[in-house]
């Protein structure tokens, strides 16, 4: 009975510590699946097309967020959330849909008008907002 209490005790200590592990993580998956499927054309023969999927593929979270934190935003990022609520739309699919094309004429820097909207870019093929540059290993 001991062992069995061992072992029920070390597997939840283990849960405990895979989840606790996993909040670098918290971007809304439901969202970044409703970006893709308005965005994304995977089944696509345009190098266009491939070469942007494959570059929201390698941006991941960073489609709308900067770094690893989950609560800091880029632009684009900063406008879903003011549309948006993580707990209480995440689930809505068209609120989301409605949310991103809202935000296609949202300029990228407010103060320049001669500055794209996040939609202007995503058509030229583009991440909303440019990813900032990889810094290199020493």
């Amino acid at each position: 009975m001991r062992k069995k209490c061992s072992v029920i005790v070390a597997s939840a200590f283990v849960l405990a510590v895979a989840c606790w592990g996993t909040d670098k993580a918290w971007g809304v998956i439901q969202f970044r699946n409703e970006f893709v499927a308005r965005y994304v054309k995977k089944d696509s023969k345009e190098p266009k097309d491939q070469a942007f999927a494959q570059l929201v593929e390698e941006a991941k979270c960073n489609v709308c967020h900067v770094g690893t934190d989950r609560k800091q935003r880029n632009a684009y990022g900063a406008a879903l959330d003011r549309l948006l609520d993580r707990k209480t739309d995440a689930k809505n699919k068209e609120k989301t849909q409605a949310a991103l094309a809202e935000v296609e004429s949202v300029k990228v820097d407010p103060q320049d008008p001669k500055s794209p909207t996040f939609g202007d870019r995503i058509k030229a093929g583009e991440l909303p907002v440019p990813l900032p540059p990889k810094e290199e290993k020493k």
